[in-house]
This record gives structure tokens, C-alpha cells and sequence, in this order.
């Protein structure tokens, strides 16, 4: 405890003190960058300005589950413009898959569906051939027309350190953003959008990796159950997923998205690899040119003085009530970030705590105070039916999405070529 309140009361962790983590180390010319960041953590706007660059070749999201049904018409439908991205103006987000379709038209070649959200986790010394090839190809495809390869990850801070030391040429940088501000921008994308999949997401992760003994301690101490997996199939566990969400509060989508946060920043940073801190990156210059350099030792030359898109640090979105309980909930992840301050290099462990601490900020903007155990609610149970009654629901619900199927694939459908042929500029969602 008195550990936690020497992490919470210090200043914020400076450059120097973060040794390889901010400010990278001198290298020649990178062989790839590798860019590691969590959903709604400002990945895609780096990534924009690095594909803005002549000499670069940049793959948006390797591990993305629909690239194993991307076709052309796809391709063209995955554009910035057509859903409340945020994103800037730009070409569709999968152009640079175009000619490494498989022979029939249909997947990106030598894809698993797999790589999206099994294994999650992996160790330096874990073997996947299919994963580490298909990686290989993208840079080889880059490489074979004489351009840096740049790959933006959402799928891979669980799987930085294997990647790492696959491709040690590489420079490999995640992207840290503060867990408050990134959930409020996937709430808002459910509430305001519709568009589920950032709220979704973490809990398809816990779903698929809830033995790992990383993510089973971050559960643990945020009391956090996984939903149900059933079976191998992706769109049954998807629907498992969804309907176990669909069973929670808000207080409690957060802890969960919160485990996740936790276990994945622990074993991204234990890799000893370059961090980017995307909110220093909005507010300090010398981060920034710090960034630019790192960049440009890659290969990769880059102005990122031109507008940020990341809102600031800001209030709680949610009640009051839902404020304290964000607020047991980091103090849980402390805990557990605590637990794990070995695996870590200098200095990290204060800097995931200083990104812990904008939880604790109420929705008029005002501190929680008495940071401590004692004076917060541990987080409350979520609910947990008995197992005949879970399983029914669970069963009933997936029995009503399949007999909706081919009405709600008729409307995705009809909705796409509206969106298609609305043009430029309409926010229509997709994903």
C-alpha cells in the first residue's frame, strides 16, 4: 500500500527517467516500424502521417479479423469517411492488401483468422510459424519495392516481446494513452454511433484468453469474469461476447475493459521496446521532436507539428457513482501493475500509474480524494447467474441471431451501398 501511494503521489516520470521507453536509442535505418497501440489510442493518426511519406509501404491493422474476407469491394468500403472515425481524410484504410489478395480474390494470402484474438498473449520463445510468415510477407512485399514497411497493430500489445524478437531489425514502439480517455471515446462511439466494436473488443480478448495467467491476474483483481467461449468458431464467441455485455453496467464494461488495458501495458512495456506516450504527444513539443527522431533513424522522415486529433485528458464520462467505482477499479489495476513492477524496466511502473490516475477524476472535473483502499468500495461483484440460467439465456440469444441472420445481412448490405454512393464525407458506420 504505501508502495501505491508513492507511485500515485510523485510527479509524472520525465524522458530521462524512462530510459528506452521514450526516448529511443541511436539505430540505423529500421528494416520495419512496428507500431503498437490499443484501440482509440491515436495508432491511425501516426500511422496516416507515416503513409503520407513517398518512401513508405503502411499496413493498417495486419491482425484485423475481416482481412480474412477482404476482396476489392471491401477495400473500398474500409475508408475513414464512412463511420464517426475521427480519422483524417485518406485513401480506404486496407489499399496496400490490394495485390496480396489470395488467388481467389477473397482474404489477404497466408491470413488465420486466428491472429486477431488467440493468443493474445506470447512469449518471447513461443513458436508460430503461420503468424511470424505471414508477418514476413508484408515486409517482404515492402521491401521488394524498395519502401519501408510501416505495420499499425490494435491486436498486438500482448505479443510485442514475441514480435520483437522475431524481427529484432525492426523499431517497435506502443503507443500508451491514458485508459479514462481512451474508454470515453469507445463509450461515446457506442452511445452516440452505435458502433459497438471498441466496447466489444476487450471482452472478445478476455473470452479467448482468460487462462493466460497475465490476464487471469488482472481479472482477478478486478473481479472480472470471462465470458463464455464456445467452441473454436470467431462469430460464436463474438455473440457470447456481446450478449455478456449486453448483461453489464457501464461501471462494469469498464473493469473489464480496464483488465485488459492493465495486462496488455504490462506486457507490451516488459518488453523493453520505444514507447510513445499519445497524450505528451498532443501537449509537449520536445516529446514530439523526440518522436520524429526516433522515426527518422527508422527511415521514416515525418512532421508531427501539424493538428492533433487526441482530446485532452478530461472528466469521467458516466454519473458520479460510476466515477467512484472507476476509481476502485484503477486502484485494483495499481495493484496488479504493482504486482508485476519486476517484469517492467526503469521507470515504467510510474508511468502506467500516472496513466491510471486520470480515473480518478469526477465527471465536474474535481479529484476523488482519500486515494486510498479504505476510503473506496472495492469494485462491485458483476453478476453472476446460476450457471442453467446463464446458459439458457446465452442459448436463446444466439438461437434469435442466427434465425435474424439473412435479415440482418440484407440491411449491412443495403447499408453499405447507400454509404457507398452517399459519397465523400457521410459518417456512416462500419466498424
Amino acid at each position: 500500500m504505501d508502495q501505491l501511494k508513492t507511485l500515485l503521489d510523485t510527479e509524472p516520470p520525465q524522458d530521462s527517467e524512462i530510459g528506452d521507453g521514450y526516448a529511443a536509442p541511436a539505430r540505423t535505418r529500421a528494416a520495419a516500424i512496428f507500431l503498437h497501440s490499443g484501440w482509440r489510442s491515436c495508432g491511425t493518426w501516426l500511422w496516416e502521417k507515416l503513409r503520407e511519406q513517398q518512401n513508405v509501404r503502411a499496413f493498417y491493422e495486419p491482425l484485423h479479423e475481416d482481412l480474412a474476407m477482404l476482396d476489392q469491394p471491401r477495400i473500398g468500403h474500409f475508408r475513414p469517411d464512412a463511420w464517426g472515425s475521427g480519422h483524417g481524410e485518406s485513401a480506404p484504410y486496407f489499399r496496400e492488401y490490394g495485390r496480396l489478395l489470395a488467388p481467389g480474390g477473397r482474404g489477404v494470402r497466408l491470413y488465420q483468422r486466428r491472429f486477431a484474438f488467440d493468443d493474445f498473449f506470447m512469449a518471447p520463445g513461443q513458436r508460430d510459424d503461420a503468424l511470424e510468415t505471414y508477418l514476413r510477407q508484408l515486409l517482404d512485399a515492402a521491401h521488394a519495392e524498395n519502401q519501408l514497411p510501416v505495420l499499425k497493430f490494435c491486436r498486438s500489445l500482448g505479443r510485442v516481446g514475441w514480435m520483437a524478437a522475431r524481427f529484432p531489425d525492426a523499431l517497435h514502439a506502443v503507443l500508451l494513452r491514458d485508459p479514462a480517455t481512451q474508454w470515453r471515446s469507445a463509450r461515446r462511439q457506442l452511445e452516440q454511433d452505435g458502433n459497438r466494436y471498441f466496447v466489444l473488443a476487450p471482452f472478445l480478448i478476455l473470452a479467448r484468453n482468460a487462462q493466460h495467467p497475465l490476464l487471469e491476474d488482472a481479472m482477478r483483481r478486478l473481479n472480472v469474469p470471462a465470458p463464455a467461449r464456445i467452441g473454436q468458431g470467431f462469430g460464436l464467441t463474438t455473440s457470447s461476447a456481446w450478449r455478456h455485455v449486453q448483461l453489464l453496467s457501464w461501471s462494469q464494461r469498464y473493469r473489464g475493459f480496464l483488465a485488459v488495458w492493465a495486462a496488455t501495458a504490462v506486457a507490451a512495456l516488459s518488453a523493453g521496446v520505444t514507447v510513445i506516450d499519445a497524450d505528451e504527444m498532443r501537449d509537449s513539443a520536445a516529446h514530439r521532436g523526440g518522436i520524429e527522431k526516433a522515426l527518422a533513424q527508422a527511415g521514416a522522415e515525418v512532421d508531427l507539428s501539424r493538428a492533433f486529433p487526441a482530446e485532452p485528458v478530461g472528466s469521467w464520462i458516466g454519473t458520479a457513482a460510476e466515477a467512484h467505482d472507476a476509481a476502485a477499479a484503477a486502484l485494483a489495476a495499481l495493484d496488479f501493475v504493482n504486482a508485476h513492477r519486476a517484469a517492467l524496466p526503469s521507470g515504467q511502473t510510474r508511468a502506467l500509474a500516472h496513466k491510471l490516475r486520470p480515473a480518478f477524476t469526477l465527471p465536474n472535473g474535481g479529484a476523488l480524494p482519500h486515494l486510498t483502499h479504505a476510503s473506496l468500495p472495492a469494485p462491485a461483484a458483476m453478476p453472476r447467474l446460476p450457471a442453467w440460467r446463464q446458459q439458457a439465456d446465452l442459448a436463446g440469444y444466439l438461437l434469435f441471431e442466427r434465425a435474424t441472420y439473412p435479415l440482418r445481412r440484407a440491411h449491412y448490405y443495403l447499408w453499405r451501398w447507400l454509404g457507398w454512393h452517399d459519397g465523400p464525407g457521410v459518417r456512416r458506420q462500419t466498424k
